[in-house]
């Protein structure tokens, strides 16, 4: 039985103090669609072989205020998104996107990056 209260004690601890820390915040559900729609276009365009480094430098600088550096929100989700990009890539090299290159590129020129 000890070892269960402690086990909950420690739990919460880890927890209060997530939530406590400086660095924590909670992402909003518009901030992650935002996210997974940067991540799903720069992945494409990469896999179309178009240059996406200026986009992909903007939305560095938007996930940093977003999801600032040390955070428990961006241990979370950076991983979440460069997954994604390199997902995406993959898809559409290997003709699995819904979206032909000619058509990304319209919505990537069309983006409005942030």
């Amino acid at each position: 039985m000890k070892i269960k209260k402690w086990s909950l004690l420690s739990i919460a601890s880890v927890v209060i103090s997530v939530l406590m820390s400086p660095h924590a915040s909670a992402a909003t559900d518009a901030e992650i669609d935002k996210m997974t729609t940067y991540a799903v276009i720069l992945g494409r365009a990469t896999g179309c072989g178009f240059d996406v480094t200026a986009a992909s430098h903007r939305v560095g600088k938007w996930m940093d205020q977003v999801f600032p550096p040390g955070s428990t929100d961006q241990q979370v989700y950076l991983p979440i998104f460069v997954d994604g990009m390199a997902y995406h890539a993959q898809q559409q090299i290997s003709g699995k996107s819904p979206d032909s290159c000619s058509s990304l590129r319209r919505t990537f020129d069309s983006m409005p990056w942030p």
